[in-house]
């Protein structure tokens, strides 16, 4: 009973101890040690030392009892130990509920058997109820949570019973040979001490089985062995655990060749057309490895798939079955120093090839041949369904690619924007380092589109004869064509120019439409076979959908050109130029500079056309244009205007640089004329953005008054606006025309201003955003917002009046000079005044430079008694003015400026307006600038 129990008592350690952490191999040494010293003193008869039948049974081991509890309790807290660190680290309910069921059962059982520890308790039996309701317990658990597989409990009990049952009937059947032959005597005891040592011996060999086994291997494999260990642990546990064909080839092969102690090994995969089996994974990497690729006709893999076993060098040489090896094959082979070959065959079906080259010291034993082909063998089947479902993954990606691409070239007419979506989205799935799109234009090829990370002999827009090109030869034969590695032979002249930059592979590719070869796809890589025939095959279907946007791309484009340009004479056309002339008023607003307008009438034109007829009429008006077109700078565009009318746009030109480009084309068309004495002169009108006007239809009517005043003061001759601008007496004068015309040229006369004076270049625009924006911080209504943008647009074109010597003056001004500047906000009014609807403005305007103390000008006010339109433009004119640059100062810093108005609040300025503005200043520089800058500049936007 003491013996089975403790006996039991192991095993419930070493089942529980299962499902905890950690190894228990000592526990069960332990156990079974105390199992072997139990079981020899009870054969002594020492355990236990005495028991007594009488009203019970009383047991009595004396001293003997620390030696048989004291372990039993180390493994039970061991035991609980383990059981609570895997419950706490468990998020799986049932798995938490079957160890719960576990330390309960084995908490039952401990704490029944310490009554054993008293004397009392030893007289009944609690232990065994304690037995009794722990086996109730883990029988329920066992059938309900499925802790372990009965029937495989009860097949392997089964098991080891008859094996124990057989292994004691030859012993004792040897122990009674033994006593018929050589008169063995039969004693008891003699028998059980021979038993419990054969038992002992039995137990110590199983145990130490595998450290004698370990210490074995370690001695002879040295530092291979635990690579060995990692590798049949791989293969054991990791194998399947793989979520892609890449994680599986990168951590099997380091493995199998520190295992094995081979210098190269190298797994070849399945690839496309021709080529078989292709290195899929090396090991060591090295950019230097040498491709190793097996045809499909190759008597190796024949040889694989017959024989499903390793093929060694020797019989590769030897046997004349593969004297019909590819050259290049056996030259490959025989560089990488291949041994072996080993097939890994799966389900009947040859699926990859594992070649190894020579070991780094002596030559692969019969045990190395063993374990590569036993690994081959289990790897075969997850290396199959890995390959399966990467390519699988592949093709998903590829009809991803081809249907986003697809939706791509149908979303843009630009022929650009869809080839660098399409460049983009190709590089998920091949290599692309150069690229093009290439049309016939008959004898020459056209580079529409062009992609050049390797970089290029040719730019986009670039022409090539079309002879000896790949597009040429694609063209007649209406297939892609592939050139595997330049380097070693180039078919087409452009050929070299990509060696030059380091190409090596490229592909052509037709672009048909309606049967029809338009052009060329050509996508080039810096590696020699970057495009296999599967690869080629994708790329033909993305040939194919481009091919229809490219086609219609360069329909639109003629189109759209046809809609710009003028047929007769080749310049741009009407509708060009009033879309070009608003776009650049608009970019010169933004990025500032002037724009200048030029209009040309021919003199005399319709007495030639009248003379000569229309058909002549037409070739005088061609031959105009492209004089007009020889004449002008390549930033200049030329228009036809309409009949005999031209035009021409000159951005970032002054007047005085817009009249050079004006004499120039007069020059050459009166001297062309002249000497056909046709007649024929021409008169221009020159215009200027924004000193003649704001807007595109004030340019315009200015530029169009200067001509027919240029016509009717003699024709052939240049008339600039602004050296026939009226005098501002003359421009306000009432009865002057109606009140449009007159706000037109006001406002002209303001971008006049603004043109003379450096400073007040952009002033007015800028003072007018900080006062809008402080009015309505200040919650006035729209009408009033209305009337203080107005007026700080208008507040200083009274300089008109100034000369630019006293408004461009550094030094000091004297006392005459500075009455002059004090002048200016009573003319601003004055001109202001003579339009009716800017009427509101003028208290705004005149009183813009009062004090709230009194020492302003003109009229000297104070306080509340100044206009409140005066006071939000006063703050908002005098920030403005602080952070930017003038004649005698450098702007200041907005920080600075910010001191300053809190500095004269109450003296110069509202202080109520100047906390208005204060939060308005540092939301238009919410970093410090470290000086000021216009709001409409580039940096404050």
């Amino acid at each position: 009973s003491t013996c089975t129990f403790v006996w039991m008592a192991v095993h419930l350690y070493w089942f529980s101890r299962s499902f905890g952490y950690g190894s228990y191999g000592f526990g069960v040494i332990l156990g079974y040690s105390l199992v072997l010293a139990v079981a020899i003193l009870a054969v002594l008869g020492y355990v236990p030392q005495s028991v007594m039948v009488s009203q019970g049974v009383t047991i009595s081991f004396g001293l003997w009892l620390p030696v048989i509890f004291v372990p039993l309790a180390l493994l039970t807290v061991d035991n609980v130990r383990a059981q609570v660190r895997r419950l706490n680290s468990l998020t799986d309910e049932v798995q938490r509920t079957r160890i719960t069921y576990i330390l309960i059962g084995v908490s039952i059982m401990a704490l029944f058997s310490l009554t054993n520890a008293v004397e009392f308790f030893r007289r009944f039996p609690i232990d065994h109820f304690g037995n009794l309701t722990c086996a109730v317990v883990w029988t329920y658990a066992t059938m309900r949570y499925r802790i372990v597989d009965v029937r495989f409990v009860a097949r392997r009990g089964l098991s080891w019973a008859g094996l124990i049952v057989v292994a004691l009937a030859g012993y004792f059947f040897v122990i009674f040979l033994l006593h018929l032959l050589i008169d063995f005597e039969l004693e008891a005891g003699g028998v059980a001490l021979a038993t419990v040592a054969a038992v002992a011996m039995a137990v110590m060999v199983y145990v130490l089985r595998g450290s004698f086994t370990r210490w074995v291997d370690r001695f002879f494999y040295k530092e291979s062995y635990d690579y060995r260990q990692k590798l049949l642990e791989f293969i054991r546990h990791k194998l399947g655990g793989f979520l892609s064909l890449k994680d599986l080839g990168t951590e099997l092969l380091p493995l199998l060749t520190s295992s094995l102690d081979c210098r190269q090994a190298y797994l070849l995969l399945p690839g496309a057309g021709d080529r078989a089996f292709v290195t899929e994974f090396a090991e060591p990497r090295k950019e230097s490895n040498r491709a190793l690729i097996m045809r499909q006709q190759s008597p190796v893999l024949d040889w694989l798939k017959q024989e499903n076993r390793y093929l060694s060098k020797e019989t590769l040489d030897i046997d004349p079955k593969f004297r019909g090896l590819w050259g290049d094959e056996r030259e490959t082979l025989r560089a990488l120093d291949i041994e072996l070959l080993l097939p890994l065959v799966s389900r009947g079906h040859l699926v990859g090839v594992l070649a190894l080259s020579k070991k780094n010291s002596g030559r692969y034993s019969l045990e190395d041949i063993n374990l590569a082909e036993s690994v081959t063998t289990q790897v075969a089947v997850s290396l199959e369904k890995e390959y399966l479902q990467e390519q699988l993954r592949k093709r998903e990606q590829e009809l991803s690619v081809i249907n986003r691409l697809a939706g791509v070239m149908t979303s843009s007419l630009n022929i650009q924007e869809v080839y660098d979506a399409f460049v983009a989205g190709l590089r998920d799935v091949v290599d692309v380092d150069w690229a093009t799109i290439a049309l016939i234009e008959r004898d020459e090829l056209c580079f529409e589109a062009l992609y050049a990370e390797a970089g290029s002999a040719w730019q986009m827009g670039d022409k090539i004869p079309l002879k000896g090109t790949g597009t040429e030869w694609i063209a007649s034969h209406k297939k892609a064509l592939v050139e595997p590695d330049l380097s070693q032979k180039a078919r087409f002249w452009t050929g070299e120019e990509h060696v030059k930059r380091g190409i090596q592979s490229i592909v052509y590719l037709p672009l048909l439409v309606k049967g029809e070869v338009i052009g060329s796809l050509t996508i080039a890589s810096r590696r020699p076979d970057a495009y296999d025939p599967e690869r080629v095959h994708l790329l033909e279907r993305l040939a194919l959908q481009i091919a229809v946007s490219v086609e219609n791309s360069r329909l639109y484009a003629k189109a759209e050109q046809r809609a710009r340009v003028d047929e007769l004479t080749g310049l741009f056309n009407r509708r060009h130029f009033d879309e070009s002339l608003r776009q650049e008023i608009d970019r010169h607003s933004r990025y500032s500079g002037m724009l200048s307008v030029v209009l040309l009438d021919l003199d005399l034109f319709k007495d030639y056309n009248d003379r000569w007829g229309h058909l002549a009429g037409d070739r005088m008006l061609a031959q105009i244009g492209l004089s007009i077109e020889r004449s002008v700078r390549s930033v200049d565009m030329a228009f036809r205007y309409g009949g005999d009318e031209f035009a021409i746009l000159l951005p970032q030109s002054t007047p005085d640089d817009a009249f050079v480009v004006a004499e120039r084309v007069r020059g050459r068309i009166a001297s062309h004329m002249g000497s056909k004495q046709t007649g024929i002169t021409v008169s221009l009108g020159l215009a200027s953005w924004p000193g003649d006007g704001l807007t595109p239809d004030e340019i315009l009517n200015a530029a169009d008054n200067a001509l027919y005043y240029a016509k009717r003061t003699g024709g052939n001759r240049i008339c600039v606006v602004s050296k026939m601008l009226p005098s501002p007496a003359e421009t306000v004068a009432p009865g002057a025309g109606d009140e449009k015309e007159a706000l037109s040229t006001i406002y002209a006369l303001a971008a006049t201003i603004e043109a003379r004076d450096s400073y007040t270049y952009g002033h007015s625009r800028k003072v007018s955003r900080y006062a809008v924006a402080l009015t309505e911080a200040l919650g006035l209504p729209s009408e009033e917002v209305a009337v203080v943008s107005a007026a700080a647009l208008l507040h200083d074109i009274g300089k008109i009046g100034i000369p630019d010597e006293v408004l461009n003056k550094a030094d000091k001004l004297d006392d005459q000079e500075w009455e002059l500047i004090k002048s200016h906000p009573k003319l601003s009014a004055t001109i202001v005044g003579h339009v009716p609807s800017l009427t509101p403005c003028l208290p705004a305007i005149l009183h813009h430079q009062e004090r709230w103390d009194g020492t302003g000008y003109p009229s000297g006010l104070k306080g509340e008694s100044i206009p409140f339109e005066a006071r939000i433009l006063a703050v908002a004119d005098a920030f403005g003015a602080m952070t930017s640059p003038r004649p005698y100062r450098g702007p200041l810093s907005y920080k600075e400026a910010l001191e300053e108005l809190k500095r004269c609040s109450g003296s110069q300025f509202d202080p109520k307006v100047v906390e208005a503005f204060l939060p308005i200043a540092l939301a238009t520089a919410p970093e410090e600038l470290g000086v000021g800058e216009p709001l409409d500049s580039p940096k404050a936007d």
